[in-house]
């Protein structure tokens, strides 16, 4: 970091003394002066070209060779310098060129002198005054090495030329002599004030660079910091809903376990009673209506020790697409005729260690939530695909691990679910239903079973625009046997 009281340049060249500094001033000095210098280029090329008229009336005598001198000389060399400026290495060569102009132009004027016969060679002078005013704007070392190369050129000149008075030479060599130092000195303050302002100026972009750079890292610190926060919330929220879960369940396991063995009973007496009354006897239809109940509740049983677990599962190594595609026999009736069930399997097998039953009774519930939530009918799709993590995904129902996952994507038309609806989508007996509608098991359920397979469950809704639910179960590399 520097600034303008702190310039770590050579005092008499002004050059810094750090190399890659010193490349970078010099490409931003081009950059900052290249249009000046071609407006300038082309300034001394218009009026070295128009004192030809001023040739014409003080040194008529050498007019050819002045005139061959500004026109087949000096004027083609600041044209050519001029067109040079524009080529890709001109960065390179700027002040050797601007160098070479300025001498040129000068050099032409002391031939005029020369050859020129009295009051002329006296009065050229002012032309080289001319010629450095325009190019004061060169940096200070090349500005100072073209004036005194002039004046040195001037004065021998002057001297081997015939019939120059020593009092005019005196006083044109002094005025020179002032004008170069004035010269210098003005050329010195302003490249110091050009070095000082790039100073300044990489000093502020460094500056806003460490402090972009700090900005993107508290950034960075504070995104991690909220996402570490958020990922304890869920943590938490995973870890309640799961103690709440494994209570109720338990509950829930002990009663269904305990009703299942009712349901047998009431089922068996009313197989029996129907069995022995007569099909013409009124009693026959209530017999029915027991048989009917008890198989919903018998239902109701299952999805009870579904949820609890404590449903023996039979996982075998099954291809996921087969389920789907023998639950297009079912689900039809399940979703009703209002709805049109689109089933769309991957093209490649997806082969996972599964329990068809489960998964089945898992396609089931989505359906009959599907069903609730489009009364007015629409499609219900239901598609799968393979699925390949290469990190760790957070899914509603976890956090997903690396690997291959089978997933089952079921989509709906329905009304959707709002931010709270979601927020309790799997806690065990929520339900949006009406009373006596719903058990809320039918998520519960479907959360147990695809964690039974190690599996994650995510999804994704918004009022009047359907549910989505993707069931992500990882897959095996073995065969169907």
């Amino acid at each position: 970091m520097y600034t303008r009281k702190d310039i770590p340049f050579n005092v008499a060249t002004l050059s810094f003394s750090d190399t890659e500094l010193e490349a970078a001033f010099r490409a931003d000095y081009f950059e900052k002066n290249i249009r000046d210098i071609r407006r300038y280029l082309l300034l001394g090329l218009l009026l070295y070209g128009m004192f030809g008229i001023h040739d014409y009336w003080i040194i008529p005598d050498i007019l050819r060779q002045a005139w061959s001198i500004r026109y087949l000389l000096v004027c083609p060399l600041l044209l050519g310098i001029y067109l040079f400026s524009y080529s890709k290495t001109y960065f390179q060569a700027m002040q050797y060129s601007l160098f070479l102009a300025g001498f040129a132009a000068g050099a032409g004027i002391v031939i005029m002198s020369i050859k020129a016969a009295p009051p002329g060679n006296s009065l050229y002078y002012a032309g080289l005054l001319l010629c450095l005013l325009f190019y004061f704007r060169l940096r200070f070392v090349t500005a100072s090495l073209l004036s005194w190369s002039l004046f040195i050129l001037y004065v021998t000149a002057a001297f081997l030329t015939i019939g120059t008075p020593t009092l005019v030479l005196f006083s044109n060599s002094f005025i020179f002599l002032s004008f170069i130092i004035t010269g210098m000195f003005a050329c010195y303050t302003m490249e110091r004030y050009y070095r000082s302002d790039f100073l300044l100026r990489r000093t502020i972009q460094q500056q806003n660079h460490e402090i972009s750079a700090s900005n993107q890292a508290l950034g960075k610190e504070i995104l991690d910091h909220k996402q570490a926060v958020e990922e304890n919330i869920r943590l938490k929220a995973q870890l309640s809903l799961a103690q709440k879960t494994e209570a109720v369940g338990q509950l829930a396991g002990g009663i269904a376990h305990e009703f299942t063995n009712i349901l047998t009973a009431v089922v068996g007496y009313a197989n029996y009673l129907q069995m022995k009354l007569d099909k013409d006897d009124p009693l026959a239809s209530y017999t029915g209506n027991i048989i009917t109940s008890a198989n919903r509740a018998a239902r109701l049983t299952n999805d009870l020790l579904a949820f609890s677990r404590k449903k023996q599962s039979e996982p075998r190594i099954t291809n996921l697409n087969e389920i789907i595609q023998k639950a297009e026999n079912f689900l039809p009736l399940m979703a009703g005729k209002k709805i049109r069930v689109s089933i769309v399997v991957c093209d490649r097998p997806l082969i996972a260690l599964a329990d068809e039953v489960l998964l089945e009774q898992v396609l089931v519930n989505l359906a009959a939530n599907a069903r609730d939530a489009m009364p007015g009918g629409g499609v219900l799709s239901i598609t799968t695909d393979l699925l390949e993590l290469n990190r760790e995904v957070p899914r509603a129902s976890g956090t997903a691990q690396p690997g291959r996952y089978g997933r089952i994507t079921v989509t709906d038309m329905g009304v959707g679910m709002s931010e709270n609806v979601q927020a309790r989508i799997f806690e065990p007996f929520f339900t949006t239903k009406e009373p006596g509608k719903g058990t809320g098991l039918g998520i519960s359920m479907i959360y147990s079973v695809i964690s039974q397979h190690n599996g994650f469950i995510d999804f994704s809704s918004r009022i009047g625009n359907g549910t989505t639910f993707r069931l992500l179960i990882p897959l095996i590399n073995e065969e169907i046997p």
